[in-house]
């Protein structure tokens, strides 16, 4: 059964972000961000199904980019970016600052290694 928001692609995604398409934070496809390795479950329950969705795929992995975030819970970005930002204004996500130079070995393997698991 497919997700709900693919139902109605057009619209659905507008509506799950209240019609916001930007957040305060600068949310770029390669930025990190986590739980800070807290995961409340009250506050889980209380999220709506795609916010819980992210939520909980950040407390699974130690850190993970808005865009693998986004390919794991089969979000749109921009929805994505939304939630996220919607998370780190209450504290529950955490950005982790990543100032490397684009042409960075480390994060070009990073980028390569999760280009491969989307093939």
């Amino acid at each position: 059964m497919p997700t709900p928001w693919r139902m109605h692609w057009k619209v659905r995604p507008y509506l799950l972000a209240g019609g916001r398409t930007t957040t305060r934070d600068p949310l770029l496809v390669h930025t990190l961000v986590s739980s800070g390795g807290r995961y409340d479950p009250l506050f889980a329950a209380s999220l709506a199904p795609e916010t819980r969705t992210l939520y909980e795929k950040a407390q699974d992995r130690r850190t993970c980019s808005v865009a693998e975030l986004s390919a794991s819970c089969g979000m749109p970005l921009g929805l994505t970016r939304v939630l996220i930002g919607d998370l780190l204004k209450v504290g529950h996500l955490v950005i982790h600052d990543d100032r490397r130079p684009a042409n960075d070995p480390d994060l070009l393997e990073r980028l390569r290694a999760g280009l491969l698991k989307l093939a």
